[in-house]
């Protein structure tokens, strides 16, 4: 049942988008084609509908290879793919802005008439939105904006500028400041409390202390992104930068203490070393 449930959205996004492509609205076929190739990757009228609502004949090309490579002898797609292929051998780039529907039964794709010539100043430049010096036939997907090619995040369908990336990332890899804070703040004190304690034992121990340091410091480091977890399941290259430098900082001021009293054994340091190894690994 929940399989035909998604059959049937995908179906009526496609249709949406069809009907939005035949109103003009190439931004919101787009979102109707793309959501229903993110329910099911392999519609080939969606990747078809997907194609003629891009500019970039390259982009274009691409999808239509993929649709041919689900069904071969789907002749829309064949047909469209040859107008595109000429396209690009006459040496053009971007489809003429605006959409020329054919008739409602194969409103998926908006040739440009064939018979007529552009002149090259109706091709508008685009600029990437981020690097407004750089010439650019690629959009995002998803916002439509001009991106060149050092902004492009690959995507399941197209491709993403870096803000539409950032906002589908999951949600334990959408780190906020706060979210920093709150993360260096405990790492800071957990990493000053087991050191001492380590400090400690370690110190009792003598020699095995380094052997106990070697097992004692990734469980630590486990905890240590347990209790993250449970605190705000943050993860991600700044998270685990800020949780490496906060208990390094913790750690090092026992080990400055250790050390000012002539007491610092190696054990305290290959224990830290493990703890933050662990713990900067677990939270990629």
């Amino acid at each position: 049942m929940a399989e035909s449930t998604t059959v049937s959205d995908a179906l009526t996004l496609v249709q949406e988008g069809r009907a939005a492509l035949m109103a003009g609205d190439t931004y919101v076929a787009r979102q109707h084609f793309r959501q229903a190739l993110e329910i099911n990757p392999e519609h080939v009228d969606a990747l078809i509908g997907l194609a003629g609502t891009l500019r970039a004949y390259r982009e274009k090309r691409d999808h239509l290879l993929r649709a041919l490579s689900i069904e071969p002898s789907n002749a829309e797609a064949l047909a469209i793919l040859a107008q595109v292929d000429a396209r690009l051998a006459a040496g053009d780039v971007l489809a003429p802005v605006g959409v020329t529907v054919r008739e409602p039964e194969r409103a998926l794709w908006s040739p440009e008439p064939p018979a007529i010539e552009r002149a090259p100043a109706e091709v508008d430049t685009l600029y990437c939105y981020k690097h407004p010096s750089r010439e650019t036939g690629l959009r995002c997907t998803s916002c439509d904006r001009p991106i060149c090619a050092e902004c492009v995040r690959p995507a399941a369908v197209g491709q993403l500028c870096p803000e539409c990336a950032r906002s589908r990332r999951p949600v334990n890899y959408q780190v906020a400041a706060s979210d920093l804070i709150i993360s260096g703040a405990i790492t800071l004190v957990y990493g000053f409390l087991t050191s001492i304690a380590a400090g400690i034992v370690f110190g009792m121990i003598g020699f095995f202390g380094l052997l106990l340091a070697i097992f004692l410091g990734p469980t630590i480091g486990e905890l240590l992104v347990r209790l993250l977890e449970r605190v705000n399941r943050k993860r991600g290259r700044s998270v685990q930068i800020v949780v490496g430098l906060c208990y390094g900082l913790g750690a090092s001021m026992v080990v400055l203490v250790l050390l000012l009293m002539g007491s610092l054994g190696l054990g305290l340091i290959v224990f830290t070393i493990a703890a933050v190894t662990t713990a900067v690994t677990r939270l990629r």
